[in-house]
């Protein structure tokens, strides 16, 4: 588990998005509710496109 958490980190870090806790926890909640936790999900370990939710 700590791995899955290691890879959020640094997806966070290389794309580069804001490093407010805030942030995080929002993407981090959007990332669950969109399915991609899981790996059957097509775009199971990516963050891409959640940003422009938060951006809106």
């Amino acid at each position: 588990m700590s791995q899955f958490f290691q890879s959020i980190t640094s997806l966070l870090a290389s794309q580069r998005i804001g490093s407010s806790n805030t942030t995080s926890l929002v993407l981090e909640r959007l990332y669950y509710a969109d399915g991609r936790h899981h790996p059957e999900h097509p775009r199971h370990g990516s963050f891409e496109g959640l940003s422009n939710l938060i951006a809106g």
